[in-house]
């Protein structure tokens, strides 16, 4: 049986927004899973899948985690996505980094 070693993130997401691009399905969706298991104070998954990311924010609670409906390719998109992250959470998110989910 392969070892499989658990991914430790401890304290450093304590207190920081996280955008998670692709985040209503797949790698995405795990990550924006982790994110909130290891203390983020809000997860924002950014996805074109509505219902998938609707339900994956439902899951991890919308009290911690919203769906915003944004196509990464669209400079447009990321742009007003992240003014809407500013907005409703009341500061910026922390370190902005793109990941493409594909």
């Amino acid at each position: 049986m392969a070892h499989t070693q658990s991914i430790s993130l401890g304290k450093k997401l304590q207190g920081k927004i996280a955008i998670v691009t692709g985040g209503a399905s797949g790698i995405g969706e795990a990550v924006a899973r982790l994110f909130a298991e290891h203390g983020a104070l809000a997860v924002v998954i950014a996805d074109l899948q509505a219902e998938k990311g609707k339900s994956v924010a439902e899951s991890i609670g919308l009290q911690r985690c919203s769906y915003v409906k944004c196509d990464v390719a669209d400079e447009e998109q990321v742009k007003s996505m992240v003014e809407w992250t500013v907005k409703h959470l009341r500061r910026p998110p922390h370190n902005v980094q793109q990941r493409r989910n594909c």
